[in-house]
C-alpha cells in the first residue's frame, strides 16, 4: 500500500511539473483580440505572440532589461507586441525556483526507493513539494493581481483602439498544475504518517531478534559460561502487556476461584 502510494505521488509530481513547464513555455497568459488591426495578441511571462493580418504567426521574447526597454513606446507596441514588464520576468524566475523544488522532490523519491527504511527522504520530498506548491500559488496570485491593474490590463493600438486583455489558457494550465501539486502534498503527508506508524513494530522486532542473536553468539563463543546465566538473562526481560480481553477474563474468574478456595477450607 505504501509503495503504491509513493508511486502515485511520483506520477502526480511529474504531471504537475509538466503542466507548469507547459504553462511557462506558452505565451497565452494574457490574450486580446485587436479588431482595429485584426490580430490576436498573446503575452506571457517571457514570450509574446501575435497573428499578422496575412495569417503569419510571429513571436518575440525577452530575458533581460534591454529587451523590454524598447517596447515601452506606444508606436512600437501598437505594431508589434505588448510591452514586456519587469514583474513578468520576476515571476518567471520565481516559477523556475518552484520547478527546481519539484525536481528536488523527484530526487528525494529516488533516494527513498533505495533507502526504504529511512523516513528522511520522504520528509524531504514532502517539504520540497510544499515549497513548490506555495511558490506556484503565490506566482498565480501575483499574476492575477498585476494583470488586473489598469496599466497592465489594456492593449493600446491607437487613441480610440483600447482593448482589454483576458487571462488565457496558459494561466489555467499553471493553475491546474498547482492543484496537482497540492494533491501530491496531501498524499505525501499521508505516506509519511503511514511509514512512521508501520516502522515502530518493525523496530521492536528487530531489537528483539538482534538481542537473541547476540545471546546465542555469546554462548557459542564462550562455552565456559553456564547456560543458566543466559537463561536467567532471557527470563529477566520484561514481558509484553496483558491484552485487555485477557484481563477481563481473569477478573471475571476471580469470584469462582475464591469460592472454591473457601469451600475447600471448609471441608
Amino acid at each position: 500500500m505504501s509503495r503504491a502510494l509513493s508511486y502515485a505521488i511520483l506520477v502526480l509530481t511529474i504531471i504537475a511539473f509538466l503542466l507548469t513547464a507547459a504553462a511557462l513555455c506558452t505565451p497565452a497568459w494574457q490574450v486580446v483580440y485587436a479588431r482595429e488591426i485584426r490580430q490576436w495578441v498573446q503575452s506571457g511571462l517571457w514570450l509574446s505572440c501575435q497573428t499578422r493580418p496575412n495569417g503569419m504567426y510571429s513571436c518575440t521574447y525577452t530575458f533581460s532589461h534591454d529587451d523590454f526597454d524598447t517596447y515601452f513606446s506606444d508606436e512600437v507596441s501598437g505594431f508589434r507586441t505588448p510591452s514586456f514588464y519587469p514583474w513578468q520576468r520576476t515571476l518567471f524566475h520565481i516559477y523556475l525556483i518552484s520547478q527546481a523544488f519539484a525536481m528536488l522532490s523527484l530526487i528525494s523519491f529516488c533516494v527513498s526507493v533505495s533507502h526504504s527504511e529511512s523516513r528522511l527522504p520522504n520528509i524531504l520530498r514532502t517539504v520540497f513539494l510544499f515549497l513548490a506548491a506555495v511558490i506556484a500559488f503565490g506566482c498565480l496570485i501575483a499574476f492575477a493581481v498585476y494583470s488586473y491593474m489598469v496599466e497592465y490590463r489594456f492593449f493600446h493600438v491607437s487613441v480610440s483602439g483600447i482593448y482589454e486583455k483576458h487571462r488565457g489558457y496558459s494561466w489555467y494550465i499553471a493553475l491546474t498544475g498547482a492543484f496537482v501539486y497540492l494533491v501530491a502534498i496531501i498524499l505525501s503527508v499521508v505516506s509519511v504518517f503511514m511509514q512512521a506508524r508501520n516502522s515502530n513494530p518493525t523496530i521492536s522486532r528487530q531489537n528483539i531478534n538482534s538481542s537473541l542473536q547476540s545471546d546465542f553468539f555469546e554462548y557459542q563463543y564462550h562455552p565456559n559460561r553456564s547456560l543458566e546465566s543466559f537463561e536467567d538473562r532471557f527470563a529477566m526481560r520484561t514481558l509484553p502487556p496483558v491484552p485487555r480481553q485477557e484481563k477481563r477474563r481473569q477478573c471475571s474468574n476471580i469470584p469462582f476461584y475464591v469460592s472454591i478456595t473457601r469451600y475447600s477450607q471448609f471441608l
